[in-house]
């Protein structure tokens, strides 16, 4: 399955995602083209919308991924990128932090001042896509850390191996399209500009203005969570 664009893949995964139109559910998008993706799973379900910003980590130089970030304390560390740097501990240890401060300084900017209500609730957190997993494995984490009742994963298109990484990260997963030899998100779109602050703060404004942050009664139970 490709997609014509973010908005048309946030448009067939809300078609998927119906059992969380009712319930204390929070739609989070991953920075930065996991937005425009929530945007449109959360006008479908009618939920509150949110950012989670996170970020690859990469060796100063170099293509090495190391991992990822994420606002909340969220990390992922492969081993093996670790070693291959050749970084002493302390080196590493203060890219990492300075990384992870530049995520939550933007964190801070994107929704000026505001901060999602995470904890006790359902979070749905949408990306475009996952080739490694490692920003949505890092987000598990930080949404962990914050108390998130249960935690959701919905994608566009997604590698098997990013699905075994987050496996058991997660109360359940949602992909559209599993695709083994993906090696960008960006094969599976015939569009896919990369969104600007200006248009992300646009989407976040949109989505408050039309459903502010509710709080349901009933919460739809995926515990155990199925795999698609």
């Amino acid at each position: 399955m490709r997609f014509r664009d973010r908005a048309e893949a946030g448009q067939k995964l809300a078609g998927v995602l119906t059992p969380y139109r009712s319930g204390d559910v929070c739609v989070l998008g991953l920075t930065r083209g996991g937005l425009r993706v929530a945007y449109e799973v959360a006008r479908a379900l009618g939920a509150p919308l949110d950012l989670w910003v996170a970020r690859r980590l990469r060796v100063p130089g170099s293509r090495l991924s190391l991992g990822a970030v994420t606002e909340g304390g969220g990390l992922f560390l492969d081993p093996q990128a670790a070693v291959q740097t050749k970084l002493s501990g302390d080196v590493l240890q203060r890219f990492v932090n300075q990384e992870v401060d530049d995520v939550e300084h933007q964190a801070r900017q994107l929704r000026g001042g505001l901060t999602p209500r995470i904890r006790g609730c359902t979070a749905l957190l949408v990306d475009d896509g996952m080739v490694t997993g490692a920003t949505v494995a890092a987000a598990l984490l930080a949404l962990k850390q914050q108390g998130a009742r249960q935690r959701v994963v919905a994608v566009g298109v997604a590698t098997p191996k990013a699905l075994e990484r987050i496996r058991g990260r997660a109360d359940a997963v949602h992909a559209l399209t599993l695709d083994p030899g993906l090696r960008e998100v960006s094969e599976a779109y015939d569009a896919f500009p990369a969104p600007t602050q200006d248009e992300m703060r646009r989407w976040l404004t949109r989505a408050r203005e039309a459903h502010p942050a509710r709080k349901a009664d009933v919460a739809p139970d995926v515990s155990g969570g199925w795999w698609f």
